[in-house]
């Protein structure tokens, strides 16, 4: 017969062990990732007595916890899908207050600088209107420096946090293997039982881990987990652990890239996974980089060299009010230093070379950003938005130029060799915003005037007129030849040379130098009443940087002079060019003006944050759900424990009864002997 003391004494140990299970539960009720436990209990073997069985009390198999694993994987990706939509948020809304608020945007600023140009046409003479032209341009290239270093403020407070960011994940990680060696010595110690308090805290690691990158978790047999970022980059196998770090590869510039290695790796032995990271807070930073901060400094970037560029371009065509050809309105677009800052060399590369990248066509920018690969033989440079090799040539020799048409700009090979695996990071747009500045510093140098007057002879009997004159260029010797004195230290305001026009019939006419007595020839030409006539080209001379455009009825002997427009403060004509800048299809490839362009930014960045607001809401809600599963299955209900504790409390009274009935007959057999 089964021994009622055995019985009595298993009954009691299952009951403590159930009671100290329920207790701990209690306690433990608030505990962040904590799973509800309960006792596995099973009735020992039973003794045969006669032809029956009798039970020989009851043994605690293990305590056991509360957990579905589907559900804890679910919640980690929910977390980790929440957090990465939270981090692109937080940054997102603040670069779109930034671009569409009225005290930052550039809107305002472009609009009033153009504003001023039109009250100049219309008052080229007025010294007051031209102040507020200089006023504006300078409140409007101070508005492109603010706005830059509002996105540069943003872009280093993004850089810090994929430091701290990085930093927390690889405190993690080396707990989480920690806990794995624990969880090996403690299964090793009691094959078949597992530290259930030494899992939650595993659990909840994984999960604060998922908060900050996107991972994916393996459970080995002897109970230990191995977890991988992003494509599969290992970051704990076992109980050993990788680190990350953020670190700026490129010099010059302030971008940090995510590396994975071991403990004490140099920078040169970790790997770059920076693209390879999805999922988390790490996730959400690396995206809104490059959807985000990265679009914006080059969009900014790149509006802020079309209006430098055109805007200076334009001015140099005309003529300022002491009759000197106009200079550069704002700062120029290159230089050596802005040319040499718009590459970047990787700190890893093994060769000397130095590169830098002339803007040559603002209209064929693309705001991007470019990777220059060397492979031993030639470059190839990758378009890192579209992903795709625009470009590919063998290095000319240092020093030597590569034109990438296309792309509107020009490789300088400065000086070194390259080496076989050398990389460049190429930001031609980037830092435009910044570096744009006003150039001219008085309203006497703004060139409102053309520096080309057209006068008609008085005996003229036609009605031919001068419908314009264009102005193409006034620099270079060879194609603006006519200003080449205007140009030199002194200036000779006269055009090399002056030409009369003179009409041998209606559709003929000559073109004659008189810069010196007698006037010699330049040119004949063939005129056609009554449209627009460019007399200086079809007359076949050309490269002088500008031509008269002539239309109507001429008579012959009607003559035209071509002179150099000195004295003439009133011309209003290159103010009007300037002006019409305003709806030019100036940028991005010649598709949009301006105020267009910037349009398109605030659009693009207001879409994207709304974008990034819904899926942070969406994933809100869904974390949710997933998190009241989850506590469905594993959280402390305290009514439901309170319940046990009675009721394992009375089973504990009476299985202490059993063993008090065990001594009273055992004290009634001895007395009977």
């Amino acid at each position: 017969m089964a021994d009622l003391s055995s019985i009595g004494i298993s009954g009691l140990i299952t009951t403590k062990t159930a009671l100290a299970t329920v207790s701990h539960n209690i306690v433990n009720a608030d505990t962040e990732g904590y799973s509800r436990q309960r006792v596995d209990a099973t009735a020992v073997d039973p003794v045969r007595f006669g032809s029956s069985y009798v039970g020989s009390g009851v043994q605690v198999n293990g305590i056991s916890r509360s957990s579905n694993q589907y559900v804890v994987d679910q919640l980690r990706r929910d977390t980790q899908n929440y957090n990465s939509y939270d981090a692109y948020y937080s940054f997102a809304v603040r670069v779109d207050s930034l671009l569409g608020d009225e005290a930052t945007a550039l809107t305002p600023s472009l609009q009033s600088y153009f504003n001023s140009l039109q009250d100049l046409s219309n008052d080229p003479t007025s010294v007051p209107v031209r102040q507020v032209l200089l006023s504006e341009g300078r409140s409007l290239s101070n508005r492109f420096n603010t706005v830059f270093d509002q996105v540069n403020q943003q872009n280093e407070a993004l850089n810090n946090d994929l430091a701290a960011v990085c930093s927390q994940i690889s405190e993690i990680a080396a707990g989480i293997a920690d806990i794995n060696r624990a969880v090996k010595v403690a299964a090793s110690a009691r094959p078949g039982q597992l530290p259930n308090d030494l899992l939650d805290r595993r659990d909840a690691a994984l999960r604060e881990l998922s908060e900050l990158v996107g991972i994916s978790v393996i459970t080995n047999k002897d109970n230990t987990v191995n977890v991988a970022l992003g494509t599969g980059q290992t970051l704990v196998v076992d109980d050993s652990t990788f680190r990350l770090r953020a670190v700026n590869q490129n010099s010059g510039l302030s971008r940090n890239d995510i590396l994975l290695g071991t403990e004490n790796a140099p920078l040169s032995e970790m790997v770059t996974i920076t693209d390879k990271l999805t999922g988390g807070r790490l996730g959400g930073l690396l995206n809104v980089r490059n959807e985000l901060i990265d679009p914006v400094f080059n969009e900014i970037g790149r509006l802020a060299l079309g209006v430098a560029d055109r805007v200076n371009e334009q001015h140099r065509l005309g003529m300022d009010v002491k009759s000197n050809l106009g200079g550069d309105f704002f700062t120029a677009i290159n230089n050596s230093a802005l040319e040499s800052a718009r590459v970047a060399a990787s700190v890893t590369n093994t060769g000397n070379a130095e590169l830098s990248c002339t803007i040559d066509d603002t209209s064929k920018l693309k705001a991007t950003n470019y990777l220059l690969r060397y492979d031993g033989t030639q470059y190839s440079l990758i378009d890192t938005a579209e992903s795709q090799t625009v470009a590919t040539f063998v290095p000319p020799p240092a020093p030597g130029a590569f034109p990438i048409t296309a792309e509107g700009f020009t490789f300088n090979m400065l000086s070194g060799t390259p080496q076989a695996g050398d990389t460049y990071l190429v930001t031609p747009c980037r830092l435009g915003a910044q570096e744009i500045g006003m150039k001219i510093s008085s309203t006497e140098q703004i060139a409102a005037a053309l520096p080309v007057r057209t006068t008609t002879a008085l005996s003229n009997t036609g009605s031919g007129y001068v419908e314009e004159v264009t102005m193409t260029n006034t620099d270079d010797p060879i194609t603006g030849s006519a200003f080449v004195t205007a140009r030199a230290v002194p200036p000779v305001r006269e055009l090399v040379p002056p030409y009369r026009v003179v009409f041998t019939s209606e559709t003929s006419y000559d073109v004659f130098d008189i810069s010196a007595v007698p006037a010699t020839l330049a040119g004949s030409g063939i005129y056609t009443q009554n449209q627009g006539n460019n007399l200086l080209a079809q007359a076949g001379i050309t490269n002088k940087g500008y031509d008269v455009v002539l239309n109507g009825f001429p008579k012959t002997g009607d003559t035209f002079n071509i002179e150099y427009n000195g004295g003439g403060i009133a011309d209003n004509r290159n103010a009007k060019l300037l002006a019409g800048l305003r709806t030019e299809k100036t940028v991005g490839d010649s598709t949009a003006s301006f105020s267009e362009a910037y349009s398109q930014v605030v659009s693009g960045v207001g879409t994207r944050t709304r974008d990034a607001r819904v899926g942070q809401e969406a994933s809100q809600s869904i974390l949710r759900q997933t998190e009241a599963q989850r506590d469905s299955i594993s959280a402390v209900n305290l009514d439901e424990e309170a319940a046990d504790l009675i009721k394992f409390q009375q089973a504990y009274e009476a299985t202490a009864r059993v063993i008090q009935v065990t001594g009273k007959l055992f004290d009634a057999l001895i007395s009977s002997v």
